[in-house]
């Protein structure tokens, strides 16, 4: 009866132990795939009008700016401000776009 116990704990322990790890291998994976996408957003250099404005499933613009198509990530609070016609500059090593209203020329800093 007492091997039994123990057998049950054993297999506890072992389930237990699978579940934080697994846990653990998503976090860093996480991680590691978020400094990516901020490596990559960070590298960006572009600037010109806005000739297209999708947003995805999660509410992410997706902007075509001298043909060629960006993303912007959810780390920016874009707010629906981006409009066709609207200018936006982003700037290597830069953390933030700079986003000029078509009609009124206001500017937006989009930051991270």
């Amino acid at each position: 009866m007492k091997e039994n116990y123990q057998e049950k704990d054993k297999k506890g322990i072992l389930f237990f132990g699978i579940f934080i790890t697994i846990g653990i291998i998503t976090l860093i994976y996480w991680s590691i795939s978020d400094r990516e996408i901020d490596l990559k957003n960070r590298n960006l250099n572009f600037s010109g009008k806005v000739k297209k404005v999708e947003y995805d499933i999660k509410q992410l613009p997706i902007i075509t700016v001298n043909d060629s198509t960006y993303c912007i990530c959810n780390a920016y609070n874009t707010d629906h401000q981006i409009e066709i016609g609207d200018s936006i500059v982003k700037r290597k090593g830069s953390d933030f776009y700079i986003l000029i209203k078509r009609n009124t020329h206001k500017i937006i800093e989009l930051i991270h």
